[in-house]
């Protein structure tokens, strides 16, 4: 795959099959669980609503598994493709919860398993940090479980600092490592398409 046509951008259409044969695959996205085989035939049945609904800007709050609340942030979930290839997924939360700067962070992301090993995860955080310069984000959380050393290169490749680990917390199972990256604002950077 010529890496010069991959690109981060909102879900589409023209990727939506591709997509669908990675979640049959079992690609999922950090911590989230991965696709039912019920609920991939919901969204086979109506597409356009399943790309909706991974944008939605949702209100309130939701429940850690420690009973605390949080509130939801503003976020975009974006798909790594290379044409009708979808290759990853990336959540992005434009702004940091005290859950996300304790767990979770700026960013989640998973690579289609067909894909995984081959730097697509490293190219996805990378096009999401010039995203953020965008947004005039200065430095970016992430974090990951101690021992996910794939998660941790792509960090690592994308000028991860380490700041830390931590145990369970809000009822999420650790260790947790946690990291930050500086961004350089002084590049000029459009903002990200609305």
């Amino acid at each position: 795959m010529d890496r010069k046509n991959v690109k981060l951008d909102f879900p589409s259409l023209e990727t939506f099959d591709s997509y669908i044969e990675a979640l049959e695959e079992g690609y999922h996205i950090g911590i989230q669980p991965r696709a039912t085989r019920t609920e991939i035939e919901v969204f086979i049945a109506d597409p356009a609503a399943h790309l909706a609904k991974l944008n939605e800007q949702r209100q309130g709050s939701f429940t850690a598994p420690d009973g605390s609340e949080h509130p939801f942030v503003p976020h975009e979930m974006l798909w790594l493709t290379d044409g009708g290839a979808f290759i990853g997924g990336v959540s992005f939360r434009l702004k940091l919860s005290a859950l996300l700067r304790d767990f979770g962070g700026h960013v989640g992301y998973g690579i289609r398993p067909k894909y995984e090993r081959q730097g697509y995860g490293s190219l996805a955080l990378a096009l999401v940090k010039d995203r953020a310069i965008g947004y005039g984000i200065d430095r970016l959380r992430l974090t990951c479980h101690e021992g996910n050393l794939a998660s941790e290169k792509i960090i690592s490749n994308n000028g991860g600092v380490y700041e830390d680990t931590v145990g369970d917390i809000y009822g999420f199972s650790g260790p947790t490592k946690r990291f930050w990256i500086d961004l350089c604002l002084s590049r000029s950077k459009p903002p990200p398409p609305a």
